[in-house]
């Protein structure tokens, strides 16, 4: 109460009371109080005299709305004309009545009361409001799907920021445009059906894969909310395991395929041999037998292929450098690729070191290298490039399987025809082949990704039609200095003698051993499985086990150890149509212990014969 009569005060205490009001109230005469008043607690209305001694109703108006508070002012005088109560009506004052009729004064109290509730009210709600358009604004701008709301006409209405680089567009250049210009032909049609997948074209051209979903928005105008998620990359991860997971199925089947293939392809090896040693020199089936050989070795290399692919083919990995390799195949690729193409090499000057077997690798470069020949049947130029790289994160995010950032580049680009977008997705498929029928296996590129993936490396490929293709091999590098070749000189022709037992559950496999070590002068023993073998080793003098690695029953690893254990001075030499790779450790470290890869010719079956007996085993 802003009153300098304390008898007044009383009186409209007591006109507020009669009406049945509890009436707390404090009472302030002077611009200072009012100030300190105002502040200090909160008031449900002011009833102010027009003028004091020191002060008035204007000055207390004017410090009321300074200070921001919405508390009804009323004005209670006993002089005030109509003048000066009109002046304080639009200086803020919510009423105004004379102290000769305090009969109104509850009422209007009441009222003003309500009303100052009514507008606290619509702030709270005003400002619950601008809250939820404030946390609404935040999530359109930083929630990583894209939202999209379209009129019922199909006009598109707004768009998120994620909506905008989801489309590779900006929202003021399609905002009032129709929606299916960025969104997929029929989308309303997915109202309330959940998530949906679908694809949509970016304004660069590219496709996006979406996760698409579309829901009506409450209020009866028909307009729709659409949310979408780019699961691209998604999209791209799944299609890669599945690739992977295909590829490793069809590689296991492609183990045991080459395994079996080999066995078969020794039979036939041991027979033609054989025949070679009991016919002459110059009979005419000589030169038959040689073919036969000659086709049996092309069918070993494309078996080695299909354990290179199954990565059941040994690594010999040392420290190298990728310059090496290049250099060591370049004058053949030149020979091979032909006077039309033109073969450039880009080499970096230091390449770090990586660790890998020079023999694969460059059986990768010759397969990359002969495809890309036959991609320029008219010429053109292929170029082979190496260089050091720090991948990146986004490198990195693609291909989860490399160890680490330092990454040297193998690179071979040609400028042919290209490959289509269609048949890109497939070229490291295994027996998949664009070429005509009897030019190409389809196992080139297989065996490519196969070696490549067992160096810990990953392949990338890029290509476009009529303008050449590019395949980049990315190798993890190593610490070190590359470590020079060591070249070894061919084993001289073995000498002959000693009783050999050859372990052998292939009878065909078995016998053609056994006669070709007997025509060589050695004394053949021969058994099916090893427990067989361990009962002949029991009564008989042996100087070599041929033990093949895989065997029913007692496995040939375990018969080893079981030889190793009761007969410690045998040697032993392990065939396989596996790699090395599948040896136990145990026997690659025995001194007395060679392996032999099938199939061989007669010639390799007596140098490792020479090798082991003699105590130096292969490596």
């Amino acid at each position: 109460m802003v009153e300098d009569s304390e008898a007044d005060a009383t009186l409209i205490v007591h006109a507020l009371q009669a009406e049945g009001r509890l009436v707390r109230f404090h009472r302030v005469d002077t611009a200072e109080g009012f100030q300190e008043a105002l502040l200090s607690a909160p008031w449900d209305v002011i009833v102010s005299d027009h003028r004091l001694p020191q002060f008035d109703a204007l000055e207390a108006l004017a410090r009321l709305q300074e200070s921001g508070l919405d508390v009804p002012f009323i004005l209670v005088s006993g002089t005030v004309d109509e003048t000066n109560a009109i002046a304080a009506m639009k200086a803020g004052a919510h009423d105004y009545l004379m102290k000769d009729n305090l009969a109104r004064l509850a009422p209007a109290v009441e009222r003003e009361c309500a009303e100052a509730a009514q507008r606290a009210a619509r702030r709270r709600a005003d400002a619950a409001l601008r809250r939820s358009e404030m946390d609404l604004r935040a999530v359109m701008e930083h929630v990583p799907d894209g939202l999209l709301t379209v009129s019922a006409g199909g006009l598109l209405v707004s768009m998120n920021p994620a909506a905008e680089r989801i489309f590779g567009v900006e929202a003021s250049e399609v905002v009032g445009r129709p929606a299916d210009e960025i969104l997929p032909p029929g989308f309303q049609g997915y109202v309330g059906q959940g998530s949906r997948s679908s694809e949509a074209r970016r304004r660069d051209g590219s496709m996006v894969h979406l996760e698409m979903a579309v829901a009506e928005v409450p209020g009866g105008d028909q307009r729709l909310v659409v949310s979408v998620r780019d699961v691209t990359e998604r999209k791209r991860l799944e299609a890669e395991v599945q690739r992977t997971q295909k590829m490793d199925t069809v590689g296991m089947l492609a183990g045991g395929v080459a395994h079996d293939f080999n066995n078969v392809l020794t039979g036939i090896q041991s027979a033609a041999a054989l025949a070679r040693l009991d016919l002459p020199v110059d009979h005419a089936a000589q030169t038959d037998l040689a073919e036969i050989e000659r086709q049996c070795q092309r069918a070993a290399a494309l078996v080695r292929q299909l354990l290179a692919f199954a990565k059941r083919q040994p690594l010999a990995q040392r420290s190298l450098s990728l310059n090496q390799v290049v250099l060591d195949v370049d004058s053949l690729l030149r020979r091979v690729i032909g006077e039309p193409v033109k073969l450039e090499t880009q080499l970096a000057e230091e390449p770090w070191t990586v660790s890998g077997d020079p023999a694969q690798l460059e059986q990768v470069l010759m397969n990359l290298c002969v495809n890309a020949r036959d991609a320029m049947p008219e010429g053109g130029t292929l170029t082979v490039r190496t260089r050091n790289v720090e991948v990146d994160a986004e490198f990195a995010a693609r291909h989860s399987t490399v160890p680490g950032k330092r990454m040297v580049e193998l690179s071979v680009r040609d400028t042919g025809v290209g490959i289509p977008a269609g048949t890109l997705e497939r070229i490291f498929e295994p027996f998949f082949t664009t070429k005509a029928p009897g030019r190409g296996t389809g196992l080139g590129l297989a065996v490519v990704h196969g070696i490549v993936r067992q160096h810990q490396g990953v392949v990338e490929v890029s290509s476009t039609p009529s303008k050449g293709s590019t395949f980049q091999i990315f190798l993890p590098a190593i610490e070190g200095m590359p470590l020079e070749i060591e070249r070894k000189s061919r084993t001289p022709a073995p000498r002959a003698g000693g009783t050999v037992l050859v372990v052998e559950d292939d009878a065909a496999v078995r016998q053609g051993l056994a006669r070709l070590l007997e025509r060589s002068g050695f004394r053949a023993l021969t058994a099916d499985d090893a427990e067989s073998a361990l009962a002949l080793l029991g009564g008989v003098a042996v100087d070599l086990v041929i033990l093949d690695a895989v065997l029913p029953g007692l496995s040939g690893i375990a018969a080893y150890r079981t030889i190793h254990q009761r007969h410690p001075s045998a040697r032993v030499l392990v065939v396989s149509g596996y790699g090395e790779g599948q040896m136990d450790p145990e026997l690659r470290r025995d001194p007395g212990t060679s392996f032999l890869q099938k199939p061989f010719t007669h010639l390799e079956l007596l140098e490792a014969v020479q090798r082991v007996l003699g105590g130096r085993a292969a490596r």
